[in-house]
């Protein structure tokens, strides 16, 4: 009977240390999956201000286009306008 109780005082005692490396192990593997999580989100993220900033640029390119155009319209006044003008 002493040798059977020698056995579970061993296999007790290894337990909480089997456990513990189990623990460290699932904690180890947890950490690795919230990296790659966080890297995918900071990688949309980043994605996202790269859209936006295009986005603004070309908005202020198309109004600087337009309004130049405007402009340039504004300072040179159609041949036909002046056309019909002088006929009557």
């Amino acid at each position: 009977m002493i040798p059977d109780a020698a056995g579970k005082t061993n296999s007790s005692e290894s337990d909480p240390e089997r456990l513990g490396r189990l623990l460290e192990l699932e904690l180890i593997h947890k950490r690795a999956e919230w990296k790659q999580a966080g890297n995918r989100y900071r990688a949309f993220r980043s994605a996202g201000f790269v859209f936006l900033f295009l986005l603004i640029a070309g908005t202020l390119l198309a109004f600087l286009f337009v309004f130049s155009r405007v402009n340039e319209q504004r300072a040179n006044p159609r041949s036909s306008d002046n056309a019909d003008v002088a006929k009557p």
